[in-house]
């Protein structure tokens, strides 16, 4: 009698535990992993939509055009044509740069070592006997494939067991990807048929489960 009560103890302080497992994977989203202060802080909203959008361009210019130089000047040439605007609407270009790079740069600390689960979809990295056991995790289809890529703050850099890997799948299926979230900013070599590029990350993860998304 007394060994079936204890099995019973045992068994019923298991299924007590069973929630606060469950509750130990966190589900987020994306913006999740802007800070909290960060998140709903927009630039530009004090601006015209014509503002807005010329801002936006500049910016996209000077993010993507190569270094300057004698070579490249004619690359400017619309650049320095609208670039008179931004004094003539008193536009503060310097500092909504500044907010700009600030929301897409700035982490979460505090989800560090915590298990979370997040959607999205994965550009690989390395790949092991046809089996993926690296890749980024992005918010939107064909992200780092083009330019510019998403902010660092919006990229993760996932690694999978390699004994376990997982299996080439389309760029466009989205995937759930469970794990241990840490922030820690990194660069990473990207290498595609017309070329590379170094891309900026704010988030890595160690999967425990990657799995096709599901509602």
């Amino acid at each position: 009698m007394k060994t079936l009560i204890q099995t019973m103890v045992v068994f019923a302080a298991g299924i007590l535990c069973l929630p606060l497992m469950a509750e130990e994977v966190r589900q987020i989203t994306w913006h999740d992993l802007v800070p909290a202060h960060l998140a709903d802080v927009d630039p530009v909203a004090h601006l015209t939509p014509e503002q807005q959008d010329l801002v936006g361009w500049i910016m996209y210019m000077l993010e993507t055009l190569p270094p300057r130089t004698a070579d490249t000047e004619d690359l400017y040439e619309s650049l320095d044509e609208e670039m008179p605007l931004i004094k003539k609407y008193n536009i503060d270009l310097k500092k909504i740069m500044e907010q700009t790079q600030e929301i897409r740069t700035a982490v979460v600390k505090e989800l560090d070592g915590q298990h979370v689960r997040l959607p999205g979809y994965l550009l690989p990295l390395e790949i092991t006997d046809a089996r993926i056991t690296q890749f980024l995790l992005v918010p939107y289809v064909g992200a780092c494939i083009h330019v510019p890529p998403p902010p660092p703050n919006q990229i993760v850099h996932v690694k999978v067991n390699q004994a376990k890997g997982i299996k080439r799948g389309g760029l466009y299926d989205p995937v759930w990807v469970t794990g241990k979230i840490k922030a820690k900013s990194m660069v990473k070599d990207l290498f595609f048929i017309d070329g590379s590029a170094n891309i900026d990350i704010g988030y890595t993860m160690q999967a425990d489960f990657v799995e096709p998304y599901q509602q």
